[in-house]
């Protein structure tokens, strides 16, 4: 299943890595069945549920135990991994993103300008229709607006409207072809009527999905009874384009719902219908949910799934959740379940073959946060950090090869930028700055600090640094959140900078307090010296991120207001212009990938942000399992569910 990619509430963008290893998970009360609502389905002679004769073979059970339990299985409603990993057994795809490409799964191909499923029409616009200016910003057409005609996608062929006339656009339009004989699990055909009418709800819901795609859909409907077709807003191009299908829901069966009784409904909420591998039997609050084989998979010929039952047990996470794995009660446990157990504890269990873990290397990344334009009281160190020959060598300072495998042994690597090594639009020739202490020392006495002392544990001080006063001492808070691995990563780039003669006073707080919004945020409202946090990688590379427009602060001479993401205030003319090119040219265009490497390249060499180390995802599971594949853009494991098996049959050719 697609994860929702750039959501639009800041909020909902900022991965809290908390929950990705780093700290506690917390368990919503269930919500209680409504009365005359069954929340399990009724058991037939060929139901898993059944009474088995004595001949008969057991069914074969799969039992996976997740860290919290879901809230509700409704598409449009709880976005929590949980529910995110049952709704991978019930919902097959519709497409899946593997190795950051888009894989179909429900549809019959990847459109793309090449095949002919996607193009650039030019279509006629008058004034007060929304269009995609040449700034990149949504607006309606009229005098004054600078726009780019049909054909034109630079600033050399954009044109002023006059105002007077209807004009000519682009209109990226996409066709997305489903798969023949699809059924939902009931065995009513799934059409892309289905795919229509989820666009419709989610229409009605917004914001609560995919809020950006809603905004910048012109049109979305249905064809032919197989055939979708989504027209983007004229003039906006997508990157991502190949993903803004809607997932299908039953309007067959919920039709005659309002779309805001979907997310209170218990059909909806506890006994979805999908068209998956499996389907929900029984929904028992507080302890599991249990589904049995969906006898219209699509993919059923090939034996798929391979077991008759599968059982979501809930558990308390950590160890309690490792113990039940060792125990034999859950054949794999989900990493929501994993985030308080220690990885040199569970890689122990590892090496002496109690148990497979299953590492998804690149799920998120760490990074060290400069305030480049502070809004609190003045700094006298700010002189300093705006100067980037200073960041460069407190990045030569970070022993990050250690500190990441420290945390996380062999399962982390240092990016380069805000784009791992594994992704396909990386940018290999970027500006690294490896562990160099001796000759990082040498460069900040260039600039003025100097070690009066000789003592690496007294920090270095200020002589004749441009902008600030002499005798200062090179010393910063540093924040980061008080998770247990968080606060070890953070003594670790404190002991490692103070080779260099850098000190940092640390301070922790939680995730609530360092990432409320500003005004009164710290990180938010660009109130901090130094702060360490996480990004969720993410299927796009998010030069976004640091971006002027992103900048957080008062309306309107920031356009996000204090919603931005860019808490280090950076701004460079060219690295946003490169970035706007990367985000408004598609993936089949040259350019989209050059801008893409020259906005990297740019990042690295300014460093608003030293990126620390990668966060890998972990699933532990019984050591004869096979079949899992942990990929960091699809960012859930349970994308493969169907393929899952165990023992015997994963020796077989």
């Amino acid at each position: 299943m697609i994860k929702p990619s750039y959501i639009g509430n800041l909020l909902q963008r900022l991965v809290l890595l908390f929950l990705l290893g780093v700290g506690a998970c917390t368990t919503p009360p269930p919500a209680p069945p409504t009365a005359g609502v069954p929340t399990s389905a009724p058991a037939t002679a060929n139901s898993p549920s059944a009474t088995p004769s004595p001949t008969s073979i057991p069914p074969r059970l799969l039992t996976i135990c997740l860290g919290q339990e879901p809230e509700s299985l409704f598409l449009y409603a709880d976005q929590s991994l949980a529910a995110n990993s049952v709704r991978e057994a019930i919902y097959d795809g519709p497409f899946d993103l593997v190795g950051f490409d888009v894989q179909p799964v429900i549809l019959e191909k990847k459109p793309s300008l090449v095949n002919g499923d996607a193009l650039l029409e030019a279509v006629e616009v008058g004034g007060g229709e929304i269009i995609m200016d040449a700034g990149g910003k949504f607006t309606t057409l009229g005098e004054g607006v600078l726009y780019y005609p049909a054909g034109c996608s630079q600033a050399d062929c954009a044109v002023v409207y006059s105002g007077n006339q209807p004009v000519l656009m682009d209109q990226l339009v996409v066709r997305f072809k489903l798969k023949a004989g699809l059924l939902w699990s009931d065995g009513a055909p799934l059409t892309a009527a289905d795919s229509q009418y989820s666009f419709q709800v989610a229409s009605a819901l917004y914001p609560r999905y995919r809020p950006a795609l809603i905004q910048t859909t012109a049109s979305y409907q249905a064809l032919d009874a197989l055939t979708v077709e989504w027209r983007g807003v004229p003039g906006y191009r997508d990157p991502q384009y190949p993903t803004n299908f809607f997932s299908p829901l039953p309007q067959h069966a919920w039709g005659g719902f309002a779309p805001e009784q979907l997310l209170v409904n218990e059909l909806p909420r506890r006994m979805p219908l999908g068209w998956g591998a499996y389907q929900i039997e029984e929904w028992t609050p507080g302890d599991h949910i249990r589904l049995r084989k969906n006898s219209y998979y699509f993919r059923a010929a090939e034996g798929l799934p391979a077991f008759d039952q599968l059982v979501f047990r809930f558990v308390p996470a950590g160890e309690e959740a490792l113990a039940a794995l060792l125990a034999g009660e859950c054949d794999l446990v989900d990493k929501s379940a994993l985030s308080e157990v220690d990885a040199p504890a569970l890689g122990e269990l590892e090496r002496t073959a109690r148990l497979k873990v299953i590492y998804e290397r690149d799920a998120a990344w760490e990074h060290l946060d400069f305030n480049l334009a502070p809004l609190s009281q003045p700094d006298p160190l700010a002189a300093a950090i705006a100067n980037r020959d200073l960041r460069q060598a407190m990045a030569a300072c970070l022993d990050r090869s250690a500190i990441a495998a420290s945390l996380f042994g062999n399962q982390s690597e240092v990016p380069v930028t805000y784009v791992p090594s594994s992704h396909p639009l990386f940018n290999p020739e970027a500006p690294e700055y490896p562990f160099d202490p001796q000759t990082a020392g040498a460069k900040l006495t260039l600039l003025g600090w100097i070690d009066h002392d000789n003592h690496t544990e007294t920090p270095r001080l200020a002589q004749g640094v441009p902008g600030v006063p002499d005798g200062i001492p090179l010393q910063f808070s540093y924040l980061t959140i008080d998770g247990a691995t968080r606060q070890r990563a953070a003594e670790l780039v404190r002991a490692s900078l103070a080779q260099c003669g850098i000190q940092i006073d640390l301070q922790l707080l939680s995730a609530e307090q360092l990432f409320a919004p500003g005004p009164e945020g710290v990180v938010f409202g660009r109130q901090f010296t130094l702060a360490q946090f996480g990004w969720e990688t993410s299927f796009q590379p998010p030069c976004f991120l640091y971006t002027q427009s992103e900048i957080p602060g008062q309306y309107p001479q920031h356009p996000k207001g204090w919603g931005g993401a860019n808490a280090t205030g950076y701004s460079n003319p060219e690295f946003d212009q490169a970035c706007r090119t990367a985000l408004a040219t598609l993936p089949d265009q040259n350019e989209h990938r050059q801008a893409h490497l020259q906005a990297q390249a740019i990042f690295a060499q300014d460093l608003p942000a030293i990126p620390l180390y990668t966060i890998p995802n972990r699933l532990a599971m019984r050591v004869d399992m096979c079949g899992v594949v942990a990929d960091a853009a699809e960012g859930n494991a349970m994308f493969n569910i169907e393929g899952f098996n165990y023992g015997e049959a994963c020796n077989l050719p």
